[in-house]
């Protein structure tokens, strides 16, 4: 079977969709080393692929010349027995292939905000066109559904994220020394973490909340720190600035900027909580990381997030608009603590490893 991926980055820029789509790679890779299939990838916004990920002779990439790419996806997509659409931004490529070559399989992929929508036009054609489409969670399952009356249910198959195959699980969980030196952190001090994009236009992450609360909490459990990472817009720097000042918080925030991958680990594991009670999550690829590191975690229980945290198995949901709960929950995660992070790494490994990923994938492409 000849698989053709189409998505828009993996390798360019950092976030969820980006992180998923370099998992997707790997696991169509080593599938078509399996021998299950013959995959192979093409981007409009990466000029190159990392080759632990996918081979460079299996893919091309386009650096952001979306008119030669729609051209050449086109008219290459036809040589194959399978089109896999990585976003809805692509809907016309998609439509267009499935109108040339009604016997193409088509699946599509669906991630959050991009998909709880009412579609028309050719949005909608694809939604109806698609053979198969994988959600990233149940939630976005069901707004597709409410949204577009008429969609088959039944071929929307849940394909939860994963870890990335190269996150290297932590063996001990003590807090890293260096950061903590260069924080000027005692062991005393707790420490909530949240990492994210930090967009003005994306208002719903939950640090706004967090913040809010943070003079209550520092109240009940003594010494605290609030790391928000990530490299955040000027005007949303400036925002986040404002309200620090405004909630009297800002002896508990720290906005350390993007952290590099060579060291998110690192800060997770300095952490004694994540938190994110966001609510336009269309799963959040940091909670599993979070749990992954031993660390317990907090999310909103109205968007995908509970998807990530099964239900509320593996850490705390709560309203994202209700700042008491948020409160509550942070002071009881704080005085609890995580006694078995072992245990919680194997749980969310055995949910959301990369294993389990490419065995789902195996199963939706090839039966």
């Amino acid at each position: 079977m000849r698989v053709f991926f189409l998505y828009l980055t993996g390798f360019s820029l950092t976030g969820g969709i980006e992180k998923f789509n370099r998992s997707f790679l790997k696991a169509l890779h080593e599938l078509s080393v399996d021998g299950y299939m013959d995959a192979d990838a093409c981007s409009s916004y990466d000029s190159k692929t990392d080759e632990k990920y996918f081979p460079r002779k299996r893919f091309k990439g386009f650096g952001g010349n979306r008119v030669v790419f729609t051209i050449y996806a086109i008219f290459a997509a036809l040589r194959y027995d399978t089109l896999i659409v990585g976003h809805m931004n692509l809907a016309v490529i998609a439509v267009l292939v499935k109108r040339m070559k009604p016997s193409i399989r088509l699946v599509l992929i669906t991630h959050g905000i991009e998909a709880w929508k009412t579609h028309t036009g050719i949005r909608l054609r694809l939604l109806q066109m698609a053979d198969h489409i994988l959600s990233v969670s149940q939630f976005t399952k069901q707004q597709i559904l409410d949204l577009n009356p008429g969609i088959d249910a039944d071929k929307i198959n849940i394909f939860h994220n994963t870890i990335d195959p190269y996150f290297a699980v932590p063996k001990q969980f003590d807090k890293p020394a260096y950061l903590m030196q260069r924080y000027g952190l005692s062991e005393a001090v707790k420490v909530l973490l949240t990492v994210t994009r930090l967009s003005f236009s994306e208002k719903y992450k939950g640090y706004d909340n967090t913040i809010t609360v943070l003079p209550e909490v520092a109240a009940s459990v003594g010494q605290i720190r609030y790391f928000i990472c990530g490299n955040p817009e000027k005007q949303e720097q400036k925002r986040i600035k404002e309200l620090i000042i405004d909630k009297k918080a800002a002896a508990y925030v720290q906005m350390p900027g993007f952290i590099k991958d060579e060291e998110l680990i690192d800060h997770y594991l300095l952490s004694d909580l994540f938190v994110m009670p966001s609510k336009k999550e269309g799963f959040g690829i940091v909670f599993i990381e979070a749990l992954a590191c031993g660390r317990p975690v907090i999310a909103g229980s109205k968007d995908g997030s509970a998807d990530a945290l099964l239900q509320g198995e593996l850490g705390t949901l709560i309203d994202p608009d209700n700042t008491k709960e948020l409160e509550s929950a942070i002071i009881q995660n704080l005085q609890t603590g995580n006694t078995t992070p072992l245990a919680m790494q194997k749980k969310v490994l055995q949910h959301f490893g990369f294993k389990q990923y490419k065995q789902r994938l195996q199963h939706y492409l090839v039966g």
